[in-house]
């Protein structure tokens, strides 16, 4: 009896160890492999990253702030997802993976924020990379006594044309949005006559106001177009970058120059005076593509800014009928 006990004891031994050695040694994607995969889907696009929690400048990441990362997995194992360190913030974090196809993981943040600017992270994993835009705490900046306000719920309803029951709404919204290292004040635009819109602007505290706009309908994609310099002297100007596109089916470039025509004037606009304006020319250039330079289009328009008022109007001298002025005086929070 004593000897069958050993005898199975024995063979119980030998089977947990071949079995250990086939987990460990033999078998793919056993606890000593490396996973393998991308941060891809199958087409070779890069897979969303979602970032969670709060970044700011004054707040070192917490167990709140971390990543959203798919991993798209051939070979099982132990992955290990990373990104760069950019912006003085970084996610790291590792684990195990047991089975093959889309997985998602959670990947720990690390450090502050050291600038208030969106940052774009570059998450690795084996030997693929993709990237994802954190907003560190940058808002649209939120003013209402320089020459474009932005504060929410501020409103202006304009006249578009001659026709008197022609007109729109715009109104800034408590949304933004984030483009490149900018934030943009989102704007409403509530047409009677067409469908409704949204604009994009921002001002640097600087002087200097843009919209994020497309000029043409191009390739080369928006602009943030500088349409005021509210420190620039009478005559002084400036150009806007130049678009690449389609113009009545010709190749061509555009780009846009702008002259403060006058500063601390008083301008009427349907029965309603106001003052401390800034009013700017607006001319189009356009190059064709075999041309070597610039043309300057007939059309120029000139738009009013007042001072803790915003734009009250655009005015085209030679088509009086794409005119928009403010039909009131503007609401402003």
């Amino acid at each position: 009896m004593k000897q069958i006990l050993i005898l199975t004891i024995s063979l119980i031994f030998i089977c947990t160890n071949a079995c250990k050695k086939a987990l460990s040694y033999e078998t793919p994607g056993g606890v000593n492999s490396i996973a393998k995969g991308t941060l891809q889907d199958s087409m070779g696009n890069c897979m969303v990253i979602i970032a969670k929690g709060t970044y700011q400048t004054s707040n070192s990441l917490t167990d709140s702030n971390y990543l959203l990362v798919t991993l798209n997995i051939t070979s099982t194992g132990k992955y290990v997802v990373s990104s760069d360190s950019g912006n003085g913030f970084w996610f790291k974090d590792s684990g195990y993976v047991l089975n093959p196809g889309l997985q998602t993981v959670k990947v720990k943040g690390y450090g502050k924020p050291l600038l208030p600017v969106v940052t774009v992270k570059t998450v690795t994993f084996d030997s693929s990379s993709c990237q994802v835009s954190i907003n560190c705490g940058q808002l649209p900046l939120a003013t209402n006594t320089d020459y474009f306000p932005t504060t929410i719920g501020s409103s202006w309803t304009y006249f578009t044309g001659t026709n008197l029951n022609d007109y729109f709404t715009a109104t800034v919204s408590n949304l933004y949005t984030t483009i490149g290292n900018y934030a943009y004040s989102l704007f409403a635009n509530s047409y009677v006559q067409y469908s409704p819109d949204t604009s994009a602007y921002r001002k640097d505290g600087n002087g200097n106001y843009y919209q994020y706009i497309t000029l043409l309908d191009t390739s080369t994609g928006p602009i943030d177009y500088p349409f005021l310099k509210d420190y620039k002297n009478v005559g002084d100007y400036w150009e806007s970058d130049t678009v690449a596109g389609i113009l009545n089916a010709q190749y061509v470039t555009v780009k846009y120059g702008l002259t403060i025509i006058s500063k601390d004037t008083t301008i009427t606009f349907n029965g309603s005076a106001y003052s401390n304006i800034i009013a700017v020319e607006e001319q189009s250039f356009i190059k064709l593509t075999s041309a070597a330079s610039f043309g300057q289009a007939s059309d120029y328009d000139y738009s009013y800014y007042g001072k803790g008022l915003g734009w009250l109007g655009t005015v085209y001298p030679t088509h009086p009928a794409d005119n928009i002025t403010i039909k009131v005086p503007p609401i402003i929070n």
